[in-house]
């Protein structure tokens, strides 16, 4: 089993899946990167609250290893809520935006969650380790060929 990155919201505090699914759409064009979605499911009053999203640098079918796949909650979703024994702050997350296993896109994934965090500041990344990267700290990692920026703590790697 491979690693995931999680964008995480305060709970209570996240954005609603469709806004999301929105955002990351003008993200992608922005950055001339490819988009597609499909999977969606709605509740019973027609709110999106999932979707699966597939993000590359590359027309998918030139290159399926460079895809990024995503997916996208609107909170409350069953099993999504999480909390850290090392977080001092004592806050619960919403899990928003999952990746699946990245290893080899770590320059796509960082180049897609800088712009991500660029829109949403107060949201965190969260790559399965007892740290956090926020806007700045993707901001501060300038070589978008460092396939190894995401596997460091960001408090000590500067």
């Amino acid at each position: 089993m491979g690693t995931s990155s999680f964008l995480l919201f305060k709970r209570e505090e996240s954005i609603p899946a469709i806004d999301l699914l929105m955002r990351i759409n003008k993200i992608c064009k922005k950055e001339k990167l490819y988009f597609d979605s499909d999977e969606k499911v709605f509740n019973n009053e027609g709110k999106l609250i999932y979707t699966r999203i597939y993000v590359s640098d590359v027309p998918f079918r030139e290159n399926y290893s460079r895809t990024l796949c995503f997916s996208v909650y609107d909170e409350p979703y069953e099993y999504q809520v999480v909390s850290f024994e090392w977080d001092d702050t004592n806050n619960e997350y919403f899990k928003a935006v999952v990746s699946d296993d990245f290893y080899d896109n770590e320059d796509l994934l960082l180049r897609f969650f800088r712009e991500i965090l660029r829109i949403y500041p107060k949201s965190k990344l969260w790559v399965e380790d007892e740290w956090f990267y926020t806007f700045e700290d993707l901001e501060k990692t300038t070589d978008v060929d460092n396939y190894n920026w995401c596997y460091k703590d960001p408090r000590y790697n500067g």
